[in-house]
């Protein structure tokens, strides 16, 4: 890659992990007030942005998925 030293690109990084923070922490808010699609929505920005989610927010989706999933059959 030609053009500025990574230095130069501390600054986006900061923010594209601080972004990737709060996406996870809304996504268990949303969870949290049982708003699973919600949750599942920051869980999909975090991958749209290039992350990998851990095993623990992989275990969360599924969890959330399966919540979904009773929800459907109860009603």
């Amino acid at each position: 890659m030609s053009g500025a030293p990574r230095d130069s690109y501390k600054g986006s990084d900061s923010r594209h992990l601080a972004a990737v923070a709060r996406s996870l922490r809304w996504a268990d808010e949303a969870a949290e007030r049982g708003e699973y699609r919600d949750a599942l929505g920051w869980l999909q920005a975090v991958e749209a942005a290039g992350e990998e989610l851990s095993d623990a927010y992989q275990a969360r989706r599924n969890g959330w998925l399966a919540a979904i999933a009773i929800h459907r059959s109860e009603c």
